[in-house]
Protein backbone atom coordinates (compact mmCIF):
# COMPACT_ATOMS: atom_id res chain seq x y z
CA UNK A 1 0.00 0.00 0.00
CA UNK A 2 1.29 3.46 -0.90
CA UNK A 3 1.68 6.48 1.35
CA UNK A 4 -0.82 8.56 -0.66
CA UNK A 5 -3.55 6.28 0.67
CA UNK A 6 -2.48 6.35 4.30
CA UNK A 7 -5.35 8.65 5.33
CA UNK A 8 -8.03 6.26 4.10
CA UNK A 9 -10.23 4.77 6.80
CA UNK A 10 -10.28 1.46 4.91
CA UNK A 11 -7.43 -0.55 3.36
CA UNK A 12 -6.33 0.65 -0.07
CA UNK A 13 -4.42 -1.62 -2.45
CA UNK A 14 -1.68 -0.82 -4.91
CA UNK A 15 -1.61 -4.21 -6.62
CA UNK A 16 -4.02 -6.94 -7.61
CA UNK A 17 -2.18 -9.52 -5.52
CA UNK A 18 -2.86 -7.52 -2.34
CA UNK A 19 -6.59 -7.48 -2.97
CA UNK A 20 -6.67 -11.18 -3.82
CA UNK A 21 -4.75 -12.04 -0.65
CA UNK A 22 -7.18 -9.99 1.45
CA UNK A 23 -10.13 -11.84 -0.07
CA UNK A 24 -8.60 -15.28 0.37
CA UNK A 25 -8.26 -14.65 4.09
CA UNK A 26 -12.06 -14.30 4.22
CA UNK A 27 -13.00 -17.23 1.96
CA UNK A 28 -13.15 -19.96 4.65
CA UNK A 29 -15.65 -17.94 6.69
CA UNK A 30 -17.72 -17.03 3.64
CA UNK A 31 -17.73 -20.68 2.55
CA UNK A 32 -18.96 -21.71 5.98
CA UNK A 33 -21.93 -19.35 5.57
CA UNK A 34 -22.82 -20.41 2.02
CA UNK A 35 -25.58 -22.84 2.99
CA UNK A 36 -27.08 -20.28 5.39
CA UNK A 37 -26.92 -17.61 2.68
CA UNK A 38 -28.88 -19.87 0.33
CA UNK A 39 -31.41 -20.98 2.94
CA UNK A 40 -32.06 -17.52 4.41
CA UNK A 41 -32.23 -15.74 1.05
CA UNK A 42 -29.69 -13.09 2.04
CA UNK A 43 -25.95 -12.54 2.27
CA UNK A 44 -25.24 -12.11 6.01
CA UNK A 45 -24.43 -8.57 7.12
CA UNK A 46 -21.31 -10.01 8.73
CA UNK A 47 -20.00 -10.99 5.30
CA UNK A 48 -20.66 -7.53 3.86
CA UNK A 49 -18.93 -5.90 6.84
CA UNK A 50 -15.88 -8.13 6.42
CA UNK A 51 -15.61 -7.25 2.73
CA UNK A 52 -15.95 -3.56 3.62
CA UNK A 53 -13.34 -3.69 6.37
CA UNK A 54 -10.95 -5.49 4.03
CA UNK A 55 -11.16 -2.61 1.53
CA UNK A 56 -12.55 -4.82 -1.21
CA UNK A 57 -15.48 -2.59 -2.17
CA UNK A 58 -13.00 0.08 -3.31
CA UNK A 59 -11.29 -1.75 -6.18
CA UNK A 60 -13.14 0.32 -8.83
CA UNK A 61 -13.41 3.54 -6.79
CA UNK A 62 -11.17 6.48 -7.81
CA UNK A 63 -8.18 6.98 -5.54
CA UNK A 64 -9.27 10.57 -4.95
CA UNK A 65 -12.22 9.18 -2.99
CA UNK A 66 -10.18 6.67 -1.00
CA UNK A 67 -10.45 3.76 -3.41
CA UNK A 68 -7.84 1.53 -5.04
CA UNK A 69 -8.85 1.99 -8.71
CA UNK A 70 -7.29 -1.36 -9.61
CA UNK A 71 -9.53 -2.00 -12.63
CA UNK A 72 -11.72 -4.66 -14.12
CA UNK A 73 -9.32 -7.58 -14.27
CA UNK A 74 -8.80 -7.35 -10.52
CA UNK A 75 -12.50 -6.82 -9.89
CA UNK A 76 -13.48 -9.78 -12.09
CA UNK A 77 -10.88 -11.99 -10.39
CA UNK A 78 -12.31 -11.13 -6.96
CA UNK A 79 -15.90 -11.88 -7.99
CA UNK A 80 -14.79 -15.11 -9.62
CA UNK A 81 -12.84 -16.22 -6.54
CA UNK A 82 -15.81 -15.45 -4.28
CA UNK A 83 -18.02 -17.51 -6.58
CA UNK A 84 -15.98 -20.64 -5.92
CA UNK A 85 -17.37 -20.70 -2.36
CA UNK A 86 -20.68 -18.78 -2.60
CA UNK A 87 -22.40 -17.67 -5.78
CA UNK A 88 -24.85 -15.34 -4.06
CA UNK A 89 -22.12 -13.52 -2.16
CA UNK A 90 -20.11 -13.12 -5.38
CA UNK A 91 -23.14 -11.76 -7.22
CA UNK A 92 -24.01 -9.22 -4.51
CA UNK A 93 -20.40 -8.10 -4.17
CA UNK A 94 -20.22 -7.69 -7.96
CA UNK A 95 -23.42 -5.65 -8.10
CA UNK A 96 -22.57 -3.36 -5.18
CA UNK A 97 -18.99 -2.76 -6.35
CA UNK A 98 -19.56 -2.45 -10.09
CA UNK A 99 -21.84 0.56 -9.84
CA UNK A 100 -18.98 2.66 -8.46
CA UNK A 101 -17.73 2.84 -12.06
CA UNK A 102 -21.13 4.09 -13.21
CA UNK A 103 -21.14 6.87 -10.62
CA UNK A 104 -18.08 8.51 -12.20
CA UNK A 105 -20.48 10.09 -14.74
CA UNK A 106 -22.46 11.94 -12.06
CA UNK A 107 -21.60 15.41 -10.68
CA UNK A 108 -18.34 15.39 -8.72
CA UNK A 109 -19.94 16.52 -5.47
CA UNK A 110 -22.43 13.66 -5.68
CA UNK A 111 -19.61 11.21 -6.43
CA UNK A 112 -17.68 12.41 -3.40
CA UNK A 113 -20.70 12.16 -1.11
CA UNK A 114 -21.31 8.53 -2.08
CA UNK A 115 -17.92 7.07 -2.98
CA UNK A 116 -15.92 8.51 -0.09
CA UNK A 117 -17.58 5.93 2.19
CA UNK A 118 -17.26 2.36 0.81
CA UNK A 119 -20.33 1.39 2.85
CA UNK A 120 -22.50 3.55 0.57
CA UNK A 121 -23.45 0.64 -1.66
CA UNK A 122 -25.49 1.07 -4.84
CA UNK A 123 -28.05 -1.42 -6.12
CA UNK A 124 -29.79 -0.99 -9.45
CA UNK A 125 -32.97 -1.95 -11.30
CA UNK A 126 -33.14 -1.71 -15.09
CA UNK A 127 -36.67 -1.84 -16.50
CA UNK A 128 -36.09 -3.21 -19.97
CA UNK A 129 -39.52 -2.72 -21.53
CA UNK A 130 -40.76 0.51 -19.96
CA UNK A 131 -38.64 2.82 -17.86
CA UNK A 132 -40.04 4.80 -14.95
CA UNK A 133 -41.09 8.40 -15.62
CA UNK A 134 -39.35 11.51 -14.25
CA UNK A 135 -41.33 14.78 -14.13
CA UNK A 136 -39.23 17.92 -13.56
CA UNK A 137 -40.06 19.94 -10.42
CA UNK A 138 -38.17 22.61 -8.51
CA UNK A 139 -34.77 21.22 -7.53
CA UNK A 140 -35.17 17.84 -9.20
CA UNK A 141 -37.72 15.31 -10.43
CA UNK A 142 -40.70 13.28 -9.25
CA UNK A 143 -40.35 9.66 -10.36
CA UNK A 144 -43.26 7.25 -10.83
CA UNK A 145 -43.91 3.92 -12.47
CA UNK A 146 -44.53 1.21 -9.90
CA UNK A 147 -42.71 -2.10 -9.59
CA UNK A 148 -39.31 -3.09 -10.94
CA UNK A 149 -37.75 -6.53 -10.47
CA UNK A 150 -34.28 -7.92 -9.72
CA UNK A 151 -32.88 -5.35 -7.28
CA UNK A 152 -29.91 -7.50 -6.24
CA UNK A 153 -28.37 -6.77 -2.86
CA UNK A 154 -30.97 -4.11 -2.08
CA UNK A 155 -30.98 -4.79 1.65
CA UNK A 156 -27.28 -3.88 1.82
CA UNK A 157 -27.60 -0.79 -0.40
CA UNK A 158 -27.85 2.85 0.65
CA UNK A 159 -28.74 3.95 -2.87
CA UNK A 160 -30.78 2.40 -5.68
CA UNK A 161 -30.36 3.43 -9.30
CA UNK A 162 -33.25 3.27 -11.75
CA UNK A 163 -33.78 4.27 -15.39
CA UNK A 164 -36.48 6.83 -16.21
CA UNK A 165 -37.83 8.85 -19.14
CA UNK A 166 -37.95 12.61 -18.56
CA UNK A 167 -41.49 13.78 -19.26
CA UNK A 168 -41.17 17.51 -19.95
CA UNK A 169 -38.76 20.43 -20.13
CA UNK A 170 -35.63 20.81 -22.25
CA UNK A 171 -34.69 17.13 -21.85
CA UNK A 172 -38.18 15.73 -22.52
CA UNK A 173 -38.05 12.22 -23.97
CA UNK A 174 -34.48 11.62 -22.78
CA UNK A 175 -33.57 8.44 -20.96
CA UNK A 176 -31.99 9.25 -17.59
CA UNK A 177 -30.60 7.40 -14.61
CA UNK A 178 -31.81 8.35 -11.11
CA UNK A 179 -30.25 7.65 -7.74
CA UNK A 180 -32.73 7.15 -4.89
CA UNK A 181 -31.90 6.62 -1.21
CA UNK A 182 -32.81 3.08 -0.25
CA UNK A 183 -34.86 4.21 2.75
CA UNK A 184 -37.27 6.18 0.55
CA UNK A 185 -38.57 3.29 -1.51
CA UNK A 186 -40.58 0.17 -0.82
CA UNK A 187 -39.29 -3.36 -1.39
CA UNK A 188 -41.38 -6.49 -1.90
CA UNK A 189 -40.70 -9.88 -0.35
CA UNK A 190 -40.98 -11.69 -3.68
CA UNK A 191 -37.55 -13.27 -4.21
CA UNK A 192 -38.66 -16.94 -4.30
CA UNK A 193 -36.41 -18.49 -6.90
CA UNK A 194 -34.47 -21.55 -8.02
CA UNK A 195 -30.93 -20.30 -7.48
CA UNK A 196 -28.83 -17.30 -6.46
CA UNK A 197 -31.29 -17.19 -3.58
CA UNK A 198 -29.00 -15.23 -1.28
CA UNK A 199 -28.81 -12.27 -3.67
CA UNK A 200 -32.12 -10.98 -2.20
CA UNK A 201 -32.93 -9.57 -5.66
CA UNK A 202 -36.30 -8.32 -4.54
CA UNK A 203 -38.63 -6.01 -6.43
CA UNK A 204 -38.84 -2.33 -5.59
CA UNK A 205 -41.78 0.07 -5.85
CA UNK A 206 -41.27 3.65 -7.09
CA UNK A 207 -44.23 6.02 -6.65
CA UNK A 208 -43.97 9.81 -6.16
CA UNK A 209 -40.27 9.66 -5.24
CA UNK A 210 -38.31 12.91 -5.38
CA UNK A 211 -34.84 12.77 -6.96
CA UNK A 212 -32.56 15.78 -6.57
CA UNK A 213 -31.02 17.32 -9.68
CA UNK A 214 -27.56 16.06 -8.73
CA UNK A 215 -28.89 12.52 -8.42
CA UNK A 216 -29.92 12.26 -12.07
CA UNK A 217 -27.70 11.73 -15.09
CA UNK A 218 -28.80 11.55 -18.71
CA UNK A 219 -28.07 8.23 -20.39
CA UNK A 220 -26.11 10.04 -23.09
CA UNK A 221 -23.84 11.40 -20.35
CA UNK A 222 -23.43 7.94 -18.82
CA UNK A 223 -22.21 6.89 -22.26
CA UNK A 224 -19.72 9.75 -22.34
CA UNK A 225 -16.41 10.41 -20.58
CA UNK A 226 -16.03 10.33 -16.78
CA UNK A 227 -16.42 13.48 -14.73
CA UNK A 228 -13.92 14.49 -12.07
CA UNK A 229 -10.80 12.66 -10.86
CA UNK A 230 -11.59 9.37 -12.61
CA UNK A 231 -10.81 11.04 -15.94
CA UNK A 232 -7.12 11.19 -15.11
CA UNK A 233 -6.67 8.25 -12.75
CA UNK A 234 -7.04 5.13 -14.90
CA UNK A 235 -7.66 4.26 -18.54
CA UNK A 236 -10.53 1.88 -17.78
CA UNK A 237 -12.72 4.76 -16.59
CA UNK A 238 -12.96 5.79 -20.27
CA UNK A 239 -15.38 2.94 -20.84
CA UNK A 240 -19.08 3.81 -20.45
CA UNK A 241 -20.59 1.71 -17.71
CA UNK A 242 -23.43 0.34 -19.83
CA UNK A 243 -20.84 -1.32 -22.06
CA UNK A 244 -19.41 -3.10 -19.02
CA UNK A 245 -22.37 -3.65 -16.68
CA UNK A 246 -22.66 -7.45 -17.16
CA UNK A 247 -18.97 -7.89 -16.36
CA UNK A 248 -19.70 -6.89 -12.77
CA UNK A 249 -21.62 -10.13 -12.18
CA UNK A 250 -20.28 -12.54 -14.77
CA UNK A 251 -17.56 -13.78 -12.43
CA UNK A 252 -20.21 -15.21 -10.10
CA UNK A 253 -21.55 -18.08 -12.25
CA UNK A 254 -18.09 -18.72 -13.68
CA UNK A 255 -16.63 -18.89 -10.20
CA UNK A 256 -19.35 -21.25 -8.99
CA UNK A 257 -18.59 -23.54 -11.93
CA UNK A 258 -14.91 -23.49 -10.90
CA UNK A 259 -15.95 -24.45 -7.39
CA UNK A 260 -18.01 -27.32 -8.78
CA UNK A 261 -14.91 -28.72 -10.47
CA UNK A 262 -13.13 -28.84 -7.11
CA UNK A 263 -16.17 -30.35 -5.37
CA UNK A 264 -16.58 -32.96 -8.11
CA UNK A 265 -12.92 -33.98 -7.96
CA UNK A 266 -13.09 -34.42 -4.18
CA UNK A 267 -16.33 -36.39 -4.44
CA UNK A 268 -15.00 -38.60 -7.21
CA UNK A 269 -11.85 -39.39 -5.27
CA UNK A 270 -13.99 -40.50 -2.35
CA UNK A 271 -16.09 -42.78 -4.55
CA UNK A 272 -13.02 -44.34 -6.16
CA UNK A 273 -11.31 -45.14 -2.88
CA UNK A 274 -11.11 -48.89 -2.40
CA UNK A 275 -12.20 -49.79 -5.95
CA UNK A 276 -10.01 -52.11 -8.01
CA UNK A 277 -8.36 -51.08 -11.29
CA UNK A 278 -10.93 -52.85 -13.48
CA UNK A 279 -13.88 -51.00 -11.94
CA UNK A 280 -11.96 -47.71 -12.08
CA UNK A 281 -11.26 -48.31 -15.77
CA UNK A 282 -15.01 -48.55 -16.32
CA UNK A 283 -15.38 -44.96 -15.12
CA UNK A 284 -13.62 -43.59 -18.21
CA UNK A 285 -16.73 -41.75 -19.41
CA UNK A 286 -17.01 -39.97 -16.06
CA UNK A 287 -13.35 -38.94 -16.22
CA UNK A 288 -13.94 -37.60 -19.72
CA UNK A 289 -16.98 -35.65 -18.54
CA UNK A 290 -14.90 -34.10 -15.75
CA UNK A 291 -12.12 -33.15 -18.17
CA UNK A 292 -14.48 -31.53 -20.68
CA UNK A 293 -16.32 -29.63 -17.96
CA UNK A 294 -13.02 -28.30 -16.60
CA UNK A 295 -11.93 -27.31 -20.09
CA UNK A 296 -15.13 -25.33 -20.73
CA UNK A 297 -14.89 -23.53 -17.38
CA UNK A 298 -11.21 -22.71 -17.93
CA UNK A 299 -11.92 -21.35 -21.42
CA UNK A 300 -14.86 -19.27 -20.21
CA UNK A 301 -12.88 -17.90 -17.27
CA UNK A 302 -9.88 -16.86 -19.34
CA UNK A 303 -12.01 -15.47 -22.17
CA UNK A 304 -13.52 -12.92 -19.83
CA UNK A 305 -10.24 -12.26 -18.06
CA UNK A 306 -8.66 -11.32 -21.39
CA UNK A 307 -11.55 -8.98 -22.16
CA UNK A 308 -11.09 -7.31 -18.76
CA UNK A 309 -7.42 -6.78 -19.50
CA UNK A 310 -8.39 -5.12 -22.77
CA UNK A 311 -10.82 -2.83 -20.90
CA UNK A 312 -8.15 -1.85 -18.37
CA UNK A 313 -6.00 -0.64 -21.28
CA UNK A 314 -8.65 1.94 -22.24
CA UNK A 315 -8.90 3.01 -25.86
CA UNK A 316 -12.64 2.51 -26.16
CA UNK A 317 -12.80 5.26 -28.80
CA UNK A 318 -10.83 3.07 -31.18
CA UNK A 319 -13.16 0.09 -30.88
CA UNK A 320 -14.98 -0.99 -34.04
CA UNK A 321 -18.60 -2.24 -34.04
CA UNK A 322 -17.31 -5.80 -34.47
CA UNK A 323 -15.13 -5.34 -31.36
CA UNK A 324 -18.11 -4.24 -29.26
CA UNK A 325 -20.28 -7.08 -30.55
CA UNK A 326 -17.49 -9.56 -29.78
CA UNK A 327 -17.36 -8.28 -26.20
CA UNK A 328 -21.13 -8.79 -25.88
CA UNK A 329 -20.87 -12.24 -27.48
CA UNK A 330 -18.23 -13.28 -24.98
CA UNK A 331 -20.27 -11.97 -22.04
CA UNK A 332 -23.14 -14.21 -23.08
CA UNK A 333 -21.18 -17.24 -24.25
CA UNK A 334 -19.00 -17.64 -21.14
CA UNK A 335 -21.89 -18.17 -18.67
CA UNK A 336 -23.50 -20.63 -21.06
CA UNK A 337 -20.28 -22.67 -21.17
CA UNK A 338 -20.26 -22.62 -17.37
CA UNK A 339 -23.94 -23.66 -17.27
CA UNK A 340 -23.34 -26.67 -19.52
CA UNK A 341 -20.32 -27.70 -17.45
CA UNK A 342 -22.26 -27.35 -14.18
CA UNK A 343 -25.14 -29.46 -15.44
CA UNK A 344 -22.77 -32.13 -16.69
CA UNK A 345 -21.03 -32.29 -13.32
CA UNK A 346 -24.35 -32.47 -11.49
CA UNK A 347 -25.41 -35.40 -13.69
CA UNK A 348 -22.14 -37.17 -12.90
CA UNK A 349 -22.81 -36.79 -9.16
CA UNK A 350 -25.68 -39.26 -9.35
CA UNK A 351 -28.18 -39.55 -6.52
CA UNK A 352 -25.86 -38.03 -3.94
CA UNK A 353 -26.10 -34.67 -5.69
CA UNK A 354 -29.76 -34.14 -4.82
CA UNK A 355 -29.30 -33.99 -1.05
CA UNK A 356 -29.53 -30.59 0.62
CA UNK A 357 -26.24 -31.08 2.41
CA UNK A 358 -24.39 -31.63 -0.88
CA UNK A 359 -23.17 -28.24 -2.17
CA UNK A 360 -23.28 -29.45 -5.78
CA UNK A 361 -27.06 -29.00 -5.89
CA UNK A 362 -26.86 -25.40 -4.67
CA UNK A 363 -24.01 -24.66 -7.03
CA UNK A 364 -25.83 -26.14 -10.02
CA UNK A 365 -28.87 -23.98 -9.22
CA UNK A 366 -26.70 -20.88 -8.83
CA UNK A 367 -24.90 -21.33 -12.15
CA UNK A 368 -28.17 -21.86 -14.02
CA UNK A 369 -29.80 -18.88 -12.36
CA UNK A 370 -26.82 -16.62 -12.97
CA UNK A 371 -26.60 -17.65 -16.62
CA UNK A 372 -30.29 -16.78 -17.05
CA UNK A 373 -29.56 -13.03 -16.71
CA UNK A 374 -30.80 -11.03 -19.69
CA UNK A 375 -27.31 -9.80 -20.56
CA UNK A 376 -26.16 -13.42 -20.93
CA UNK A 377 -28.75 -14.28 -23.60
CA UNK A 378 -26.65 -15.99 -26.25
CA UNK A 379 -29.60 -16.07 -28.68
CA UNK A 380 -29.28 -12.27 -28.97
CA UNK A 381 -25.56 -11.62 -28.73
CA UNK A 382 -24.25 -14.41 -30.97
CA UNK A 383 -26.35 -13.45 -34.04
CA UNK A 384 -25.47 -9.77 -33.56
CA UNK A 385 -21.77 -10.59 -33.58
CA UNK A 386 -22.25 -12.73 -36.67
CA UNK A 387 -23.96 -9.77 -38.35
CA UNK A 388 -21.06 -7.50 -37.37
CA UNK A 389 -18.55 -9.99 -38.77
CA UNK A 390 -20.10 -9.63 -42.24
CA UNK A 391 -20.53 -5.86 -41.97
CA UNK A 392 -24.21 -5.67 -41.01
CA UNK A 393 -25.53 -3.36 -38.25
CA UNK A 394 -26.91 -4.89 -35.05
CA UNK A 395 -30.46 -6.23 -35.16
CA UNK A 396 -33.13 -3.88 -33.82
CA UNK A 397 -33.60 -5.60 -30.51
CA UNK A 398 -33.48 -4.44 -26.91
CA UNK A 399 -29.84 -4.55 -25.82
CA UNK A 400 -30.20 -2.19 -22.83
CA UNK A 401 -28.83 -3.82 -19.69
Amino acid sequence: MTSEHAASAFPVFSFREEAMAALRELLPQIAARAQLTDASGAVPSETISQLEDAGLFGVLTPRAFGGSALGWETFYSLVNELGTVCGSTAWVYGVLTGHNHMLTRFPVDFQAAVLSDPRNHISVVFRLTDAWTAEPVEGGYIVNGGIGRFCSGVDHARWVGINAIIQSGPNAGQLAFCMVERGRLKTLDDWKVLGMRGTQSRSIVIEDVFVAEAGLSLAVDLGGPPVGPAASEAAYFEWPYFALAPLAIIGAPLGVARGMIDQSVASMKGKLAGLDDEIIAGRAAVFGRLSHAALDVEMATELIRNDCRRIDEGGVAGMLPVDHSRLRRNMAAAPQLARAAANSLFEAAGGSGIYDNNPLGRMMRDVNSGAAHYAFTDDLSAPNHGRAMVGLPPAKTNTFV
